[in-house]
């Protein structure tokens, strides 16, 4: 009988410095030759995933939820409306926090992201235990693969999720009363919605 088989990526699938261990990868291949399918589930959206050399996959559940695709056809995608992501932003930006949305056709940062997220990055794969040599070049990896915009153009209709750096606790605990109606959870100093 077969069996559908779901993944996390980071710290499962790949470790904290965006490698798949062959390991994983001849796993995943086995599992598929002998008629299981399996699926990424993770926080990150389709951009995100693009980004990474993973093994063949029968598809994904991405965004916290947000993106669901199987053999490559959208079964779901519930995204942020355009007026959240804009109140989000303008949020953010009020503050001075760096963030990230997160669509499927891509990561789009703010300045502030590009000045505070190599440094946060950084701390986030050295306390998951990675060299501070393979931190940095994950970390500037990742903020590559960001596209940056400014003003308006950061009020999209096509984001699944926000990430944002938390500048204190107390970030977390506003963005809770200010976005009632959103689930806001945290993750190594970065908070998603």
């Amino acid at each position: 009988m077969s069996k559908i088989v779901f993944l996390d990526v980071d710290g499962t699938l790949i470790d904290y410095e965006a490698k798949l261990p062959a390991s994983a990868a001849k796993a995943v291949d086995q599992a598929r030759a002998n008629g299981h399918k399996v699926y990424i589930c993770t926080g990150c959206s389709k951009a995100e995933i693009l980004q990474r050399n993973l093994c063949d996959l029968d598809g994904m559940i991405g965004g916290n939820g947000a993106y669901v695709e199987d053999n490559g056809h959208v079964v779901m995608h519930q995204g942020l409306s355009k007026e959240d992501v804009k109140n989000i932003v303008d949020w953010c930006n009020e503050r001075h926090i760096g963030f990230y949305l997160e669509a499927n056709s891509g990561m789009y940062c703010n300045d502030y992201m590009l000045e505070q997220g190599p440094e946060t990055m950084v701390k986030y794969a050295k306390g998951k235990g990675a060299s501070l040599e393979n931190a940095k070049s994950s970390a500037q990896h990742f903020i590559d693969g960001f596209i940056h915009l400014q003003g308006d153009e950061l009020y999209r209709d096509d984001v699944n999720k926000i990430s944002f750096i938390l500048r204190t606790y107390q970030d977390h605990l506003d963005s809770k009363v200010d976005f009632p109606h959103l689930v806001a959870n945290t993750w190594g100093g970065c908070i998603i919605w």
